[in-house]
Formats: C-alpha cells, sequence, structure tokens
C-alpha cells in the first residue's frame, strides 16, 4: 500500500536535487584568475632586482582590480614625498584604459612617456602628497589577457645620498605567476578555475540519486 507513497518521495527528491544543483550552480560566484608579477628592470638603478609586485585581479564585473606596491629595495631608499608617482600600461588595441578607484590627487593621462621604456597609451599620475607605496584601482571591461606585457612605474622620493632621488622601473605580465590565492602554481591567464563548491555539490547530488535509488529498490515489489 506504501510502495506508490515512497516511489513518489523518491522521485521528488531528485527532482529537488536537480534543482538545488542548477540553483547553486547560478547564484555561487567562480574565483577570479589572478596573476602577479615584479618590476625588476629600472632606467636609474640596478636591473634584476625585485623593486615593485603587480597583481591583477579578474573581478566579478568584468573588469581587472590592479594592486601595486613597493618592496624592500625601494622601501629602504624612501625619503620625504616616497611613493609611486606614475603607473602605465597598454592594451593589446591600443585603446586607453576605463580607469575607476583611483585614490584622491590622481588622474588618467594618454599617451605617457617613461623614462627609459617608451610610451604607453595610459598612464596615471599622482600629484606629490597623493604618492604612497601602495596604489590599487580598477580598470573596467578587460580581462587579464587584453593587457599588453610591458609595465612601468614612477617612484619619486628616494634618499638622493644612495641614488637619484626618482627613477622608473618595469616588468614584464609574461614573467608572472598566479597568486597563492587562487589555488595553484601554474599560471594560465584565460583561466577561470572552477569553484571548488560545484564538485563538492555534485558530489552531494550523487550521493542523494544514490539514496533515492536504494529507496526504490527497496519499495520495488518482491
Amino acid at each position: 500500500m506504501n510502495t506508490p507513497i515512497r516511489e513518489t518521495r523518491a522521485s521528488r527528491l531528485k527532482q529537488y536535487s536537480l534543482f538545488l544543483c542548477l540553483m547553486t550552480l547560478v547564484m555561487a560566484p567562480s574565483h577570479a584568475a589572478t596573476v602577479s608579477f615584479y618590476l625588476n628592470e629600472s632606467n636609474r638603478l640596478a636591473d634584476g632586482v625585485n623593486y615593485l609586485s603587480v597583481n591583477l585581479t579578474e573581478n566579478l564585473t568584468g573588469g581587472v582590480d590592479v594592486l601595486a606596491k613597493t618592496l624592500g629595495p625601494l622601501n629602504d631608499l624612501q625619503s620625504c614625498g616616497f611613493g609611486i608617482q606614475k603607473f602605465a600600461f597598454n592594451f593589446d588595441d591600443g585603446t586607453m584604459a576605463d580607469v575607476t578607484g583611483l585614490p584622491d590627487g590622481w588622474m588618467v593621462k594618454s599617451d605617457r612617456g617613461m623614462n627609459g621604456f617608451g610610451r604607453f597609451d595610459t598612464g596615471l599620475l599622482g600629484l606629490k602628497n597623493a604618492r604612497a607605496d601602495t596604489l590599487s584601482f580598477t580598470v573596467n571591461g578587460v580581462g587579464i589577457d587584453d593587457f599588453e606585457s610591458l609595465f612601468a612605474v614612477k617612484v619619486g622620493g628616494l634618499d638622493s645620498r644612495f641614488g637619484p632621488s626618482s627613477a622608473f622601473f618595469a616588468g614584464s605580465l609574461e614573467n608572472g605567476f598566479s597568486s597563492p590565492a587562487a589555488g595553484n602554481t601554474n599560471v594560465s591567464l584565460a583561466a577561470v578555475p572552477v569553484p571548488p563548491a560545484v564538485w563538492l555539490l555534485s558530489s552531494g547530488l550523487l550521493g542523494l540519486i544514490g539514496v533515492a535509488r536504494r529507496g526504490n529498490k527497496i519499495t520495488a515489489p518482491g
């Protein structure tokens, strides 16, 4: 007498599990691709030293978050007015970037020369009182693969007793590596990894289907 009821419950369980899986796939955010690299060339200081780091992270709104930081070799030379003064890059198609989220005192300019490293379609400039050892902003409507390889930065406020009061630095995106937060050590600029939640949900779905099948076997006529 209970067999049809049990079979109906098992069928509903399967349908509910499938619905839950689809909803989670739609709502769960994916892990964005993240690439880090160093600026280790300079027009006035020694090459081969990691002077600054740059992180590029593809965000969930269709853009790239950029974070640049000065590292120990530069921080040890800092003096009055120390910090990143200019930041420049190009896109593969030669267009100018749509940049938001810059700190106060920063502006976007086109066709910027970066001494020793050529000219760039997009240049970000900061006033002296806006310089800092960390610069963050967002480039909208692009992915990491849209950037050309070379990035350049000007840092001002270096202690003149140890060299120039400012210098330019550059580095290649092609030498980048995936951030530890991305979960692996092999860089793939175009790949966005599948969220771990999807794999967990898939395993749970298989388990629920297995339970439903066992329920059908129990209720099957002998």
